[in-house]
């Protein structure tokens, strides 16, 4: 179950948009579920828990995201981790696509499962990051090791949104680092 101001929802999709603007997001157990568009300052504190995705958010298109995190917001992920699951890794590209200030602490983001496009490029991205300050600490962050194109995470200015900022504390981070534009 995860828990919004005592109320408690299936998944993150509906705990996100339940939240008001500040609120935490807390994970009680693990959970298994759809990924979900973040469009608002919130805190999600994963509990020590696992979030397992199945079904990808993202541009119409392209819903091949865990999480797609919008310009304008300030979104904290702390203390836990987030995956893919085995039986929908064909449906993802990347599992978390941010534009927005992003605070990642004591994670594991675990893109072993990112499978999308890997039979034509290899190409995926666990932490993509195109706009906005992302401080990212005692972090794990893994990429899928399928074909030469598998980041762990990428900095790279998307259009016209700002240039991200990005510091990175302490953590491991297990593929590659794409920097660019």
């Amino acid at each position: 179950a995860i828990d919004v101001n005592g109320v408690y929802y299936a998944n993150l999709a509906e705990a996100i948009a339940a939240a008001n603007a500040g609120d935490t997001i807390v994970l009680k157990s693990d959970i298994i579920g759809a990924g979900a568009v973040i469009d608002k300052d919130i805190t999600i504190d994963f509990g020590g828990f696992t979030y397992t995705f199945t079904e990808g958010v993202g541009s119409s298109g392209t819903p091949s995201n865990g999480f797609q995190i919008l310009a304008g917001s300030n979104v904290t992920l702390k203390n836990g981790k987030l995956d893919v699951a085995e039986a929908a890794k064909d449906k993802f590209y990347t599992l978390i696509q941010n534009y927005a200030d992003l605070t990642v602490s004591d994670m594991t983001l675990d893109g072993t499962n990112l499978d999308k496009w890997s039979a034509t490029d290899g190409d995926s991205y666990t932490l993509s990051i195109n706009s906005g300050n992302v401080v990212i600490s005692n972090t794990n962050i893994i990429a899928n090791n399928d074909g030469n194109k598998a980041f762990a995470f990428d900095v790279c200015q998307y259009l016209t949104y700002a240039a991200p900022n990005v510091t990175f504390k302490s953590g491991n981070v297990q593929g590659n680092v794409d920097v660019s534009a």
